[in-house]
């Protein structure tokens, strides 16, 4: 009954200063567009290109009003002869026309023929979409080869003009290897070779912004190839986010519902886990976004502190106690050089005023930096990104596993880190040339070179602070990564893909080979 009282209060108050201060009317579908979804490299581009400089926030997923918006602007862009597309972008811009007619019918934009889905029914404010789907994934190596076959449906809507719903779940079956090759499970939850997803949640908005709940993925910061602040993890955690605009500011907090299952080493399944987050993004000239975040995650109960989407959480840490990971980031995104984005990051985890962060092992860091440069020496349809990332060691890890049974405070969900995929002690470098060659075949070029050290790159592991860290200490492990590939789309949300891979690895998990 405390739980169900607390929680009541803090989403009441929440929601009464949110009304009182916010003014903003949010477009009409509250749907969030998966992240897998083709427009989002679509999006990127047209950012690169300078188009969407008051569109630049990197909260993700974006929901499928807000894409309409961009649409509109790109439109009106293109119709006032103020910006130059390819005819391959105006293709691309006519698709997603189609995939979002809907919501450009309530901004106005009517006579779109939208794309036909299985059940497709709507009523006035009202909407229902139905998709069966198919799935068959290969991967072929001289070791093995593993087949997956995927079911998926997806089932989305329109309830009223301020609720909407989403369900997409999928069922997969494995054929070929010895263990799951689905990041982010633990085999022994995993009925392998079948496996059952779902993410399914429902929105609530209004003139104040709109309330999530359910099972979601979220994306903080940029990056093309991952993200050093809040990643989108597999599988998806259950959450309660909420998001807003004031004049240029967007705010996004969210708490979520988090599973960490423990080494074997401490027999200990702890299953409650939290993460507090918010994120203010501030876009004070088309072309430029700042952001600054924090996250934090703890264990054992809900603190009201921490649910309060407007506290800071050092402040909160300060005055609970040091009872879980506080971490924090700042990032910038520019796209004032012609056809050029250029992204920052910075993530610091437990961070410390008066030690260097060098040396210091529980002074944990990551940066991230990039560059997307769309039609580069004015070769149409070619879009390049440069990306490197770093992350200290024993970033992302914490202190709470030494205790006898282990606190669950690492910043990670089951076996996989809530930043950067890399985990601690690693830097990525990653470049890709991509080809859009029409509106339905794309293709990509790309080399990847991923180290791993192995002296604080363990999630599980934590530092002896009385020692100095070396970054890359310890056996080193590189891969060299060359991928190529080809996506084709047939028609609408039939696809076919297929790609080589070729990598070569050295000391492969830190062993001396």
């Amino acid at each position: 009954m405390l739980f169900n009282i607390k929680w009541f209060f803090i989403s009441l108050s929440t929601i009464v200063i949110l009304l009182t201060i916010s003014s903003q009317t949010f477009p009409t579908s509250l749907v969030n567009v998966p992240l897998d979804h083709w427009s989002y490299k679509f999006i990127e581009r047209l950012q690169a290109k300078g188009i969407l400089g008051e569109f630049l926030n990197e909260s993700k997923p974006y929901s499928r009003g807000k894409v309409s918006e961009m649409i509109i602007h790109t439109l009106r862009l293109l119709e006032d002869g103020k910006i130059h597309l390819t005819d391959v972008d105006i293709d691309l811009l006519e698709e997603m026309k189609k995939e979002f007619a809907q919501e450009l019918a309530g901004h106005g934009q009517l006579g779109i023929q939208g794309h036909k889905h299985t059940i497709d029914w709507s009523s006035g404010e009202k909407a229902i979409i139905f998709r069966l789907g198919f799935a068959q994934d290969g991967s072929f190596s001289k070791s093995d080869i593993i087949l997956t076959s995927t079911l998926n449906t997806t089932f989305y809507g329109d309830i009223s003009k301020n609720v909407s719903f989403y369900n997409y779940s999928k069922a997969s079956y494995e054929i070929g290897g010895e263990q799951p090759i689905w990041a982010g499970l633990d085999p022994r939850y995993v009925r392998y070779p079948w496996r059952g997803l779902s993410d399914s949640y429902i929105v609530f908005g209004g003139p104040w912004g709109d309330i999530q709940v359910g099972k979601d993925t979220v994306i903080w910061g940029p990056g093309y190839h991952g993200v050093i602040g809040l990643a989108g993890v597999d599988p998806t955690f259950s959450l309660i986010r909420f998001r807003t605009q004031v004049w240029k500011l967007n705010f996004t907090s969210l708490s979520g519902f988090l599973r960490d299952d423990l080494t074997k080493e401490y027999r200990s399944d702890v299953p409650k886990k939290y993460l507090s987050a918010h994120r203010f993004e501030i876009t004070p000239y088309p072309g430029i976004c700042i952001a600054w975040q924090e996250a934090y995650v703890y264990a054992e109960e809900l603190h009201i502190e921490l649910l309060n989407p407007i506290m800071p959480y050092q402040m909160a840490e300060d005055y609970l106690g040091d009872i879980g990971n506080n971490t924090m980031e700042g990032d910038i995104v520019i796209t004032l050089i012609p056809n050029t984005k250029l992204y920052s990051a910075l993530f610091l985890d437990d961070f410390h005023t008066d030690i260097s962060p060098f040396k210091y092992p529980g002074f944990g860091w990551a940066i991230l930096n990039g560059i997307m440069v769309a039609d580069p020496f004015g070769i149409e349809n070619i879009d390049v990104i440069l990306e490197y990332a770093r992350v200290e060691p024993w970033t992302y890890t914490h202190k709470g596993t030494r205790q006898n049974p282990p606190i669950p405070t690492a910043y990670k969900h089951f076996n996989e880190p809530l930043g950067h995929w890399i985990g601690p002690n690693a830097d990525d470098l990653f470049t890709q040339i991509g080809y859009q060659i029409n509106k339905s075949l794309r293709g990509n070029v790309s080399y990847n070179r991923i180290r791993n050290g192995e002296i604080g790159g363990n999630m599980y592991d934590v530092a002896d602070y009385n020692d100095e860290k070396k970054f890359l200490e310890g056996i080193v492990e590189v891969q060299n990564i060359f991928d190529t590939g080809l996506k084709y789309i047939v028609f609408d949300k039939f696809e076919i893909s297929t790609n080589y891979k070729h990598i070569r690895t050295k000391n492969k998990q830190n062993e001396e080979t």
